[in-house]
Order: structure tokens, then sequence, then C-alpha cells
């Protein structure tokens, strides 16, 4: 096994990281870090994404950076004090959507940030992703989605759920489960027994986790 000392939930839009990453935190007593959703060019963004070009995108993906990293610095501070830590995102989200968005030009500046401020992220115990089918995931967005993500052409969507799954096919950067959430229940007890008995049993490597 493990030592679970930085546990980040991670998956596919409406894949309930939230909802796990909060009872996770109850479940190992640790402190619960939310991504940091404001962004000032949020609606500008979503206007555009139909378009053949974004030009909100740069500044869009650049505050999510900015907002992100300033909580892993405060994760990086806490660490000294807490023993365990649960959050509902990884640091390196943003640069899944950056690289399906942004064009080449501007898909440069966003590495050379990233590139500097990943040397002082704090690395992950154990990522948990939350895996979904393409279909399950539109039904989820229509049925639970803001109004910006139920606008978005189901083309965009595509693309973000391709590069999510090809990005932790090929993820190495720590312990991972993959977790296929379409028959779990986040409200049923026996369900989250099962998952937690998972995370706690993990040990090096990837693993996949789907219920029957």
């Amino acid at each position: 096994m493990i030592d679970l000392k930085y546990i980040a939930v991670e998956g596919l839009v409406k894949s309930g990281k939230t909802k796990l990453a909060r009872i996770l935190a109850e479940e190992f007593k640790a402190r619960l870090f939310l991504d940091n959703a404001a962004n000032p060019f949020l609606n500008d963004y979503y206007g555009s994404v139909s378009s053949g070009s974004n030009p909100m995108a740069l500044k869009t993906q650049l505050i999510y950076l900015i907002n992100r990293f300033n909580q892993q610095l405060e994760m990086k501070q806490k660490d000294l004090f807490q023993k365990t830590m649960v959050s509902n995102y990884i640091f390196y989200k943003d640069g899944i959507y950056a690289h399906t968005v942004l064009n080449d030009e501007d898909l440069d500046i966003y590495k050379r940030i990233l590139g500097i401020f990943a040397e002082k992220v704090h690395p992950c115990s154990l990522v948990v992703y939350l895996q979904t089918s393409f279909a399950e995931m539109l039904q989820r967005i229509h049925k639970q989605g803001s109004e910006h993500e139920k606008r978005a052409p189901t083309d965009y969507w595509r693309e973000i759920f391709e590069a999510y799954n090809y990005y932790f096919f090929n993820y190495k950067l720590s312990p991972l489960l993959v977790v296929n959430v379409e028959k779990i229940d986040f409200n049923s007890r026996k369900d989250i027994d099962g998952l937690i008995q998972e995370i706690r049993n993990h040990k090096k490597g990837s693993s996949y986790y789907a219920p029957a």
C-alpha cells in the first residue's frame, strides 16, 4: 500500500469529482481543497467555443493555471501541519484543456509558464480518475451542467473527452486508480465502502476499478 498523504480526484465533466472528494476528506479526516472555478473570462470563452479560433482561450487557461498554482502553494504550507489532503482536481488538468483549445503559438506561451509553476506543485500520493463513456458524459452535462456547458457544441466535448482519456492512459506522475463511475452511486454506503477499500489497498502504478 502507499502513504495517502495527498489524494487528488480527477475526471470528466460532471463525473462526481467534488462529491467524491468531500466523501474522502471526511473518511480520511483530511483537509479538503476545492478547485477555484472563478474566472472572469469564462463567459466569453464559452461564447467563442464554436468558432474556429477562440481569442479568450489563453487568458482563460492562464487564470485557471494561476488560481490552481496559488492553491498548490497553500497546500505545501498546510502540509506541515495536516496529515492528509484531498482535492477535486490535479494541477495539470488545465494542461489537458490547453492542449485541446490553444493554437500552437498560445500553447507555447502557456507551456513556458506551466513549466515554471510545475517545479513547485505538491506531488500527489494517489490520483483517482473518474471515468465515464462519452454518451454518459453528455447525458450528465445536459442534466447537471451549467448553461454554458450545455450550449457548448458536441464536437468540443468530444475533443475534451478524448484528451482526458489520452492523458490518463499515459499518466505516470503518481499512482493512479481509474474508476468507472457509471455503476457507482456516491449516495450508497456500500458503493462508497467498496471504492474506499480499493483506494486504501492501492499499490504503486495504475489499476482499474469497475464494480459489477
